[in-house]
């Protein structure tokens, strides 16, 4: 079965080049003109990819990505119009996986969606992960196989896709200080651009979900000036 791209767009001229685009690609493309219209296919299709523009006629993009986020981990990217620079950031903070800015570039949208479908829902978590054993650190438990984090007292802790990518990227070279073009091309496979804000603010939840018991310092160290190492 085709993966199944859900698309939240108003825009017909929009909604064209993604049809014709992903449709091309062997996606199947679902699309709902407003947010209303969008729950309703939400509950009838299981999409593989959320595909939102945050300007609605009917709600906040920036909301509905936070909700989607806190229930699921699919693929999540943002459309987003003049305001680019500023909306493209909102949208990772909110738990987005990827942002295209309009007017849509057909190679791009391409590139974008693939990238995203790989990194989510294209492979087993095993092999997104690499293989990995499970990291154990100060009673807590990471393991990139299951992509899940356990906290000390057992109960697992949801982790958004970057915050799971980023994570995993770090505690995979534990210890060496990684920059924010390394840590953005590990969460966005190299099909972003690199926003100093964007990184610290998943790194800035992450110490929020993970805060250390039995030390002074958080297990993620800022090296200012280069980047961040994972120390735990």
């Amino acid at each position: 079965m085709a993966p199944c791209i859900l698309v939240l767009e108003d825009e017909s001229a929009v909604l064209a080049v993604v049809q014709q685009t992903l449709g091309s690609e062997g996606y199947q493309v679902v699309t709902a003109r407003s947010l209303a219209q969008f729950r309703k296919l939400d509950t009838q299709h299981e999409a593989d990819i959320y595909l939102i523009d945050v300007s609605l006629p009917d709600g906040n993009g920036f909301a509905l990505v936070r909700e989607l986020r806190r229930s699921s981990d699919r693929g999540i990217i943002t459309l987003t119009g003049r305001d680019r620079d500023a909306e493209d950031v909102t949208g990772l903070e909110s738990g987005a996986d990827d942002s295209i800015g309009k007017p849509l570039r057909e190679r791009e949208l391409a590139a974008r969606v693939n990238a995203v479908y790989r990194r989510t829902a294209g492979r087993p978590a095993a092999s997104r992960a690499g293989q990995q054993a499970d990291h154990e650190f100060d009673g807590y438990r990471f393991s990139p196989s299951s992509r899940q984090l356990w906290g000390p007292d057992g109960g697992e802790i949801a982790l958004t896709s970057s915050e799971f990518e980023l994570l995993a990227a770090l505690i995979s070279r534990r210890g060496e200080v990684l920059s924010r073009d390394q840590i953005m091309n590990a969460v966005k496979g190299g099909h972003w651009e690199s926003y100093d804000r964007v990184v610290d603010g998943i790194i800035s939840r992450l110490r929020r979900k993970i805060p250390a018991r039995t030390r002074s310092t958080p297990f993620i160290r800022t090296v200012h000036g280069v980047g961040y190492a994972f120390t735990g």
